[in-house]
């Protein structure tokens, strides 16, 4: 699963429709709810303004689309830094409102067919198989193209996996806003928060999970073996 590399068109997709659809989803129902609890014409209005200034993003920052997977990534990235920029003066602060689109985010990712996914992939990883999750972890990236560069590091009994190149990351700090990655690094609790030790054998160890977007010089994820108990 995900251990060769796409082609191109399809890499493109799986970010530009997916993760610009995953946003669009959870934000429409976000801003239907507390706090903002939007009625629909409001709704309307917001949505348009949010996706018009996602397309004026697209054409300043083209020069970063290299290859098929960052035309995706910039797509995904413009529509969380658009909805930045139309919703920030209804909070009040740049944390409630990152917050906000991050909750958003994951309400919008957090569908049956991502979940039968992660399911798919932690079932295959079964009894403490490092090695599968390596393969998967490095497969997994090698979609996300030319802008992201990571490394993986471990032996019989633990596994770190670090990015040290980010599109994402590059992308909101040169807007000023590096926090804003936040609102998609809370996407990887989809997978690590559904790792159940005494299923698979791997544990993932918060106390060492870092982010750029949080100030470290690089992104680790850290899964552990451990003992299953009989």
């Amino acid at each position: 699963m995900m251990t060769e590399d796409l082609p191109g068109h399809l890499r493109h997709l799986l970010f530009a429709h997916f993760g610009a659809k995953g946003v669009r989803r959870g934000l429409r129902e976000s801003l239907q709810s507390p706090p903002l609890s939007l009625p629909a014409d409001e709704l309307k209005a917001t949505m348009q303004s949010i996706a018009w200034k996602a397309g004026e993003i697209m054409v300043s920052d083209s020069m970063r689309a290299i290859d098929p997977p960052s035309r995706g990534h910039l797509t995904w990235s413009a529509w969380i830094l658009a909805a930045w920029h139309v919703l920030r003066p209804q909070f009040n602060s740049d944390d409630e409102a990152i917050d906000f689109i991050g909750e958003a985010s994951l309400k919008g990712f957090d569908t049956p067919l991502s979940r039968l996914g992660i399911w798919l992939v932690l079932r295959s990883c079964r009894g403490g198989r490092l090695d599968r999750a390596a393969r998967l972890l490095g497969g997994m990236i090698r979609q996300y193209g030319a802008t992201f560069k990571s490394d993986m590091h471990g032996d019989d009994h633990a596994l770190c996996f670090h990015v040290t190149r980010c599109f994402y990351y590059d992308f909101f700090s040169s807007h000023g806003l590096p926090k804003l990655t936040t609102a998609l690094c809370r996407l990887d609790h989809l997978w690590f928060d559904r790792i159940d030790p005494q299923k698979h054998g791997l544990e993932f160890d918060l106390d060492a999970y870092q982010t750029m977007s949080e100030g470290a010089d690089c992104c680790k994820f850290p899964i552990v073996q451990v003992r299953i108990n009989p």
